[in-house]
């Protein structure tokens, strides 16, 4: 009933793909860039190979280059003359602020132009293999541009030919999914420092980074595309290239990763699922905890409004409570207490014939009383 529901759901915005000869479906949400697996008792969340891989700790290059950022948006921001701020205390101080956002902005440039290289790359690798695929022509922005021309000159000095690209990938036996950007055959360069080993028809996966560095978390990622292919397919992917494309020079860098490096990259892949795995167990039980206490603390707080709510101190008793806290409510008691009791038109009438009997003359002042508010 739950995979009914969920299809019935979400079918319209995730991806169905199917491996293992049809034996495992997975649907994936690209806008959440989560795979759920299908099974008999329900959907069961797989682990994204980029996502393990983020847990890799990058600050080493992240934070100098966050304070870069921050730097040179101060210094485009700050009106100076002469080599003096002209501005006030302030100012400069929101200047400041503003500067901190510096590295989210300048990632999401490079994001943005990462996308476009990355789509053009793909419809031209398309093209390679069905030629009824129109090739758009190359990214209008310039450091785009200059990113697809360092790929286009890195098969072309490879003999590339493509197989796939942005093949989804799934690995049964260790439970995690990712997208590899393509899957070729690859022949040697004649640069040695690239290709110090003569080599052809090597089948290889590639992965394109838009990044101004090359992070080791890439070996890992491209050994867990190469496991997981592997896996599934049985076929002998031996090579993983993982290539830079320059997006101020047009030109790329590689890393070529052979055969005998696999073991140790998918070693410390699977010590990063394993990690990322025990974290979210720890990160469930905290969530529990902190909502234990959260639970706990709203208890509290709620026993506590009902002995005196917000506004006690500044309820008149006038009017019946609607809060329920003690307080009002002995207050409300204290004051209606204190107030003349209310006389009745049926103890009204009484007391008119009574008076009527004792003291006719009377009756003119008991009237008017009665009649008073």
């Amino acid at each position: 009933m739950e995979l009914d529901q969920f299809i019935e759901k979400f079918g319209g915005m995730t991806e169905e793909y199917t491996f293992y000869g049809g034996q495992v479906t997975l649907r994936y949400d690209p806008k959440k860039h989560v795979y759920l697996l299908m099974t008999k008792n329900g959907l069961e969340v797989q682990d994204g190979v980029t996502s393990i891989c983020h847990i890799i700790d990058k600050s080493a290059a992240l934070v100098p280059w966050g304070c870069k950022m921050m730097e040179q948006k101060l210094l485009l921001t700050t009106p100076t003359s002469n080599g003096m701020v002209l501005a006030s205390f302030k100012q400069y101080m929101d200047i400041v602020a503003a500067a901190k956002t510096a590295h989210k902005e300048k990632l999401e440039e490079a994001g943005n132009l990462g996308k476009i290289a990355h789509a053009w790359i793909e419809e031209y690798i398309k093209e390679k293999l069905d030629p009824n695929v129109i090739v758009p022509d190359l990214p209008i922005d310039e450091r785009a541009k200059n990113a697809c021309i360092a790929a286009l000159t890195w098969m072309a000095r490879h003999n590339v030919r493509w197989l796939f690209t942005e093949r989804k990938v799934y690995s049964r036996h260790y439970k995690y999914a990712g997208t590899m950007d393509g899957l070729c055959k690859v022949d040697s360069c004649t640069d040695p420092n690239c290709c110090p080993n003569k080599f052809v028809d090597r089948l290889t996966i590639a992965d394109w980074k838009s990044s101004n560095y090359l992070y080791p978390e890439y070996m890992l990622q491209t050994a867990a595309y190469m496991q997981a292919y592997r896996e599934e397919m049985c076929e002998n992917v031996v090579d993983r290239w993982v290539v830079r494309l320059g997006k101020d020079d047009a030109a790329f860098e590689a890393w070529h990763l052979e055969w005998d490096t696999y073991e140790v990259d998918f070693k410390a892949f699977t010590d990063a699922l394993a990690l990322s795995r025990s974290m979210a167990t720890i990160g469930e039980r905290l969530t529990k905890v902190k909502n234990t206490y959260k639970l706990a603390k709203k208890a509290v707080k709620a026993e506590a409004l009902k002995l005196k709510c917000k506004k006690a101190d500044k309820y008149k008793g006038q009017r019946k409570p609607s809060c329920g806290c003690k307080f009002c409510e002995d207050k409300y008691a204290q004051v209606q207490a204190s107030k003349p009791p209310k006389i009745t038109k049926a103890k009204k009438a009484k007391l008119m014939k009574v008076a009527a009997i004792i003291a006719p003359d009377l009756i003119k002042s008991l009237q008017s009383l009665l009649e008073k508010p």
